[in-house]
């Protein structure tokens, strides 16, 4: 009789021993199927922020800022150079205009 015992105390301990490795089967189904899911996310989004970045880089308002950047440096340059050649303000103003009148004629060309 104690050998059937034994057996029947083995086939249960058996059976929540299976029941404990389904559920954890199950949770890590779950897990993984979340996981596969949020790499997809991120591939989406990743995706997205390559998108706009390209177009941002494309953008007329990035090129437009960066000639503006460039043309305000020339235009500082030029200020220095004059004063240190010593020319007299009066020229030293009217050069600067007509720099920053060929620099926003050429940055209105540009947006045509």
């Amino acid at each position: 009789m104690k050998i059937f015992k034994w057996r029947r105390e083995e086939e249960v301990a058996d059976e929540e021993t299976q029941a404990q490795v389904d559920f954890l089967q199950s949770e890590n189904d779950n897990l993984l199927d979340q996981v596969e899911s949020l790499k997809l996310d991120v591939s989406e989004l990743q995706e997205q922020n390559q998108r706009l970045t390209d177009k941002i880089n494309r953008s007329k308002f990035q090129r437009m800022m960066i000639k503006t950047g460039i043309g305000l440096g020339i235009l500082i340059v030029t200020y220095i150079v004059l004063m240190l050649v010593d020319t007299s303000p009066d020229h030293i103003i009217w050069l600067l205009i007509i720099e920053s009148a060929f620099m926003i004629l050429m940055l209105r060309g540009d947006e045509k």
